[in-house]
């Protein structure tokens, strides 16, 4: 008779689970972080983005801006310590989140990269991030040293330039 009463008992208690529980919550998916700098700031800052391709190294850097699948953040403040950034960006993986300076006048060729996302320090291979379904990524942290700035990918000028003047006339 124990037994009958204490075998529902414990299968009662065995099969309860944290109950019903209202779903996560979805975000809209993208990442962010704070961008931190060291060293001397240059004279001539146009413009400070964050920017994120899905493929490193770039293959066809063109074609991911003309079709939208490169990614970037508003204009950053510049001759700070550091800056909080947010990135709007689809579910997936982005190989190559880097920080770009335009450092002329020049949309289309005056950029250069002065930090990438990389949790490895001791190579020069960036981290790649993955965006889950209905999540935004925090702590995507990127120092930018002014004085030992990053390998310079080819072509990056012209990619910025080319997604900048994208942007400008989508929303007009």
């Amino acid at each position: 008779m124990r037994v009958k009463f204490l075998l529902p008992l414990f299968l009662l208690f065995y099969s309860c689970d944290h109950g019903l529980k209202p779903p996560e919550q979805y975000e809209e998916p993208g990442f962010g972080g704070t961008v931190y700098f060291k060293g001397t700031w240059p004279d001539s800052v146009y413009d400070l983005r964050v920017v994120a391709f899905r493929n490193y190294p770039p293959q066809n850097i063109i074609s991911e801006v003309i079709e939208g699948k490169a990614k970037f953040s508003q204009s950053l403040p510049v001759k700070v310590d550091s800056v909080k950034y947010e990135v709007s960006a689809d579910t997936g993986k982005w190989e190559y989140v880097v920080v770009a300076l335009q450092y002329g006048s020049n949309i289309f060729s005056d950029w250069k990269a002065i930090g990438v996302y990389d949790t490895t320090p001791n190579d020069t291979i960036p981290t790649p991030i993955y965006i889950p379904f209905g999540k935004f990524l925090r702590g995507i942290n990127i120092t930018c040293d002014f004085n030992n700035p990053p390998p310079q990918p080819f072509k990056l000028s012209e990619i910025i330039g080319l997604l900048i003047t994208k942007q400008n006339e989508s929303s007009k």
